[in-house]
């Protein structure tokens, strides 16, 4: 019996203009994660030299509700999921949300802010995550205001960078200068 293989798909670079333009990214992100798609961007997330995709969508089901970022990555001539976060604490409603880039690092990272969508009257919650898609982590930071006066920002303990421990830091501390850091034992 004679075994025949395939062809060798042909490894062609993504389309030139997809990454600049926001309706082709939005469109890629919808037809690998789905229709619930409420952010996504086009950068150097993997390596200073190939863009790639970051979508973001919502989750708000009965059992589980909250923030999901994908990196797409051009991979073997078509587009993929490469990364998927767990569910993280947040929603996309009044939120901040953007590429940044940090002078220590090559690749750009991802910024979440729940800015103030989960404050109440007199307390509340802001959710807060830098996700690195080149190591593939996410660094997040809870501030709570426990009652008038008395805020605290709870670190996640995977920051081993002092560059985004200090930028937590003093993003918060602009608006609740008197802010008490929260560092769990490892």
């Amino acid at each position: 019996m004679l075994a025949i293989g395939g062809c060798k798909k042909s490894y062609e670079p993504p389309p030139h203009n997809l990454f600049e333009n926001e309706q082709l990214v939005l469109k890629t992100a919808k037809d690998l994660v789905g229709d619930n798609v409420s952010f996504t961007t086009a950068g150097y997330f993997e390596t200073d030299t190939v863009k790639s995709i970051v979508a973001g969508i919502e989750i708000n089901e009965k059992n589980e509700w909250g923030i999901k970022f994908y990196l797409i990555s051009w991979i073997e001539g078509e587009f993929k999921i490469k990364y998927e976060t767990a569910l993280l604490n947040g929603s996309f409603v009044q939120c901040m949300v953007n590429k940044i880039k940090f002078s220590d690092y090559d690749t750009e990272l991802i910024y979440y802010n729940s800015k103030d969508y989960f404050m109440g009257n007199a307390n509340g919650d802001i959710y807060s995550y830098i996700i690195n898609l080149k190591s593939l982590k996410v660094y997040s930071a809870h501030l709570s205001v426990i009652t008038e006066g008395r805020v605290s920002l709870d670190l996640s303990q995977n920051i081993d960078d002092p560059m985004i421990k200090n930028f937590y830091i003093s993003y918060f501390r602009r608006d609740f200068p008197s802010l008490r850091l929260v560092e769990k034992a490892l």
